[in-house]
This record gives structure tokens, C-alpha cells and sequence, in this order.
């Protein structure tokens, strides 16, 4: 099971997604790199601010979906970026990057440990040898106070040009003995009077990385922990506090 299917949400996704809480940690990161790359862009949340800041950005993903919002979103704005489609897991690109980034705690979506080592070897071989990864994961001391098996109420979003409002909703159980989150997110499209259009929902999984495990992984792939954030104002990271993991990895 892939970790979520972009496929059916790919033109909601905006609507929901709006956070851009890491936006000018990532502008400061990137602002002297040559070549950056952004792995899991998705539909350019960060892509876009990134590009019109001036920064070298090359994107990849694997939904042909999210990246056809992106590719109109760069038309709109006349800005211009190459965009792949290709797996986290398995990329092969002509460059190498000072610096590549998996923002948005998105690294959590590849939930096979074999995979989870693959993927930061092949990033590491696309690294110069000066470079940089900036991996973004939650903390489960916090995020896991959620998985609780009940539905909780995510939010209310307006669908443009007034056309109603996206009810969103999750469910989600964690299994300790595979570091494992599964579970659904409801969507419920209204009318702007308020009659239901349509209901859907998504099953999701991700991987529950302690700071012990990511580390232990990150060490065997051949890098060495430069920095660990517990938030984007790069605060020291505090396992109980933290709402999140932010890790610099250098190549060792």
C-alpha cells in the first residue's frame, strides 16, 4: 500500500495545505546554494516561494497528479523549474546538489525500512561532496497523541471562487510493533448553500521515526548529523516539547 493516494486529492490538496510555517527557514537554507533540490514538491507549496526568491530549485516527485498543479502553477507565474517524476526511492538525475531538501515531514511516507535505506543512498549519491540533507520529521511524542483510533475534526476550507467549503476529517491507529500509522482522511465537499456534493476518503500510512531510529539509519547511509532543530526558528530540538525534527546531514 503506498502511503497515500495523491491521485484523488491532487486538486484539493491546496485548499487544506496552506501551512507555510517553514517557508523562511528554507529560503535562509538554500540562499547561497547553487543547486538545490526539493524532493516530494507535490504541488509547489515551498517550490514557489523558493523559486521566485531566485534559488537554483529542481523538484521531483512521484504523482504525476500533484506535479501537473505544479507545472500550471510555474505557467501562471512565469517561472520555470525542471520537474521529475520519479520515486523518492530510486532517482537517477544528471546533477549533484549542495543542498536537497524532504520538507513537510515527508520522508515518514516511505514506511518500508529497505526503502527508507535506499532512498538516503541514493540521496547521499547525488550530494557534492560539501553538500547537505535537510530531512523534516515529526516528533512522535507530539504527533502521536492523535493516533488514537477517533476521528478528529482537521478543518473548514473555502474552495475558490466561492464555489462552497472542504470539510476534513482523520482517523488514524499506530502500530508500535512496525513503527506504523495507517488510517483514513475524510473529505466532504458542500455547496456554497450548504448541500453535500460529494464524500470521499483516502487511506494513509506513514513511519514513526524516534530520534534514535533516524539517526541510526541516517549513520548507516554515510552521514554524519550536523544540526537537529525541534522547530523552524532553530531551536534545540526537546523530545518532549518539540513539535518536530528538523536534521542537517552532512556526508561523513
Amino acid at each position: 500500500m503506498p502511503a497515500m493516494d495523491y491521485s484523488t486529492i491532487a486538486e484539493l490538496y491546496d485548499v487544506y495545505v496552506q501551512a507555510e510555517v517553514d517557508v523562511p527557514f528554507f529560503l535562509q537554507e538554500a540562499q547561497y546554494c547553487h543547486k538545490v533540490l526539493e524532493l516530494t514538491a507535490g504541488t509547489g507549496r515551498l517550490s514557489l516561494p523558493l523559486l521566485q526568491a531566485g534559488i537554483p530549485l529542481a523538484c521531483l516527485d512521484s504523482s504525476p497528479e500533484m506535479l501537473a498543479v505544479l507545472r500550471r502553477k510555474l505557467q501562471d507565474k512565469e517561472l520555470s523549474a525542471p520537474l521529475y517524476e520519479m520515486d523518492l526511492c530510486h532517482f537517477s538525475l544528471p546533477d549533484k546538489f549542495d543542498l536537497i531538501i524532504i520538507p513537510f515531514n515527508a520522508f515518514a511516507e516511505v514506511t518500508q525500512p529497505a526503502l527508507q535505506k535506499q532512498a538516503l543512498a541514493t540521496i547521499h549519491s547525488h550530494l557534492t561532496e560539501e553538500g547537505h540533507l535537510i530531512c523534516t520529521l515529526h516528533n512522535p511524542a507530539i504527533r502521536l497523541r492523535q493516533c488514537d483510533g477517533q476521528i478528529h475534526w482537521r478543518g473548514k476550507y473555502a474552495l475558490p471562487d466561492q464555489a462552497g467549503s472542504l470539510l476534513l476529517s482523520t482517523l488514524e491507529n499506530y502500530e508500535p510493533d512496525h513503527q506504523l500509522v495507517q488510517g483514513f482522511q475524510f473529505y466532504e465537499l458542500y455547496a456554497a448553500d450548504g448541500t453535500i456534493q460529494s464524500k470521499r476518503f483516502v487511506e494513509i500510512q506513514f513511519f514513526v521515526h524516534t530520534r534514535e531510529s533516524f539517526e541510526t539509519l541516517a549513520c548507516s547511509q554515510g552521514y554524519v548529523v550536523t544540526t537537529l532543530y525541534g522547530d523552524y526558528a532553530r531551536n534545540e530540538f526537546q523530545a518532549e516539547a518539540s513539535p518536530f525534527m528538523i536534521w542537517v546531514l552532512g556526508k561523513r
